[in-house]
C-alpha cells in the first residue's frame, strides 16, 4: 500500500486538533486560530487542507461519527439474519459504545446544532441513516414486520443505546447497565413474538399437536 498523500495526512492532523479543542473548549470555543494551534500549523493551512468553519465542522462530524456506524455494520455482517438481532443487542450496549473523548465532540456538536440549521440537518442526515439502517436489520430478521413498526423500535434502541452512553460515568450499580440491555433484548424478543407465524416453534416449523387418547372411544 502507498504512502497516505500529504494532504490526507495534514487533514486527518487537524481533524485530530479540531476533536480535542472542541472536547475541551466546545463548539463555539473552538476557532479556526485554536484549532491551527493545536495543529502545529497557520490558519490558512487549516483552511486549505479542510475548507472554511462550516466544511471543517462537517468533516469533524464524519471523522468521529463515521467509526461508530463502521463498526456496528463490521459487527453485523457476515450473519445470518436472525443471528444479528443479539449482535445488534451486543454492540448498542457494548464496549464499542463505551465513553470516550469522541462523545464529547458527538455531544459539543449536538448541541451547537440547536442554533445552526445548517449543521442540525447534517446531524439528522447521520442519524436518520443510523435509524434506517437498525431498521433494515430488524426487518430482515423478522419477516412481516413493516418500515413503520422497525423504525420506531429503531429509535428507541438508539435513544436507549446513547443515553446509556451518557450516563454511563455516573456511578449507578452494574445492574441498571446489564439491565438496560435485557430490556433492550426484550423488545426484540417481543417483536419476533408479535410476527411469528401462528402454529410455529418460531422457526417456521409446525408446533407437534399435544399428545392425547387416540384409542377408539366406547
Amino acid at each position: 500500500m502507498g504512502r497516505p498523500s500529504l494532504a490526507a495526512e495534514r487533514r486527518e492532523q487537524i481533524l485530530r486538533a479540531a476533536a480535542r479543542s472542541v472536547a475541551r473548549y466546545g463548539l463555539a470555543g473552538s476557532t479556526q486560530e485554536r484549532i491551527a494551534a493545536a495543529a502545529g500549523m497557520s490558519r490558512s493551512h487549516v483552511r486549505h487542507y479542510a475548507g472554511n468553519r462550516d466544511e471543517l465542522i462537517d468533516a469533524l462530524w464524519d471523522h468521529v461519527i463515521t467509526p461508530y456506524f463502521a463498526s456496528m455494520r463490521a459487527a453485523l455482517n457476515d450473519r445470518e439474519p436472525a443471528a444479528r438481532l443479539p449482535a445488534l443487542v451486543d454492540y448498542l450496549f457494548g464496549p464499542q459504545m463505551a465513553r470516550n473523548e469522541d462523545d464529547l465532540v458527538i455531544e459539543a456538536l449536538i448541541s451547537g446544532a440547536m442554533h445552526d440549521v445548517r449543521l442540525r440537518g447534517r446531524i439528522y442526515d447521520s442519524y436518520g441513516r443510523l435509524e434506517r439502517e437498525i431498521a433494515g436489520t430488524i426487518r430482515d430478521a423478522v419477516p412481516g414486520c413493516g418500515p413503520a413498526e422497525s423504525l420506531q423500535l429503531a429509535y428507541a434502541l438508539i435513544c436507549m443505546a446513547f443515553g446509556h452512553s451518557t450516563l454511563a460515568p455516573l456511578p449507578f450499580p452494574a445492574t441498571r447497565q446489564a439491565g438496560m440491555k435485557a430490556l433492550a433484548a426484550q423488545l426484540l424478543a417481543a417483536l419476533e413474538a408479535r410476527h411469528r407465524p401462528t402454529g410455529t416453534d418460531g422457526t417456521g416449523t409446525p408446533e407437534p399437536e399435544p399428545a392425547g387418547d387416540t384409542g377408539a372411544r366406547g
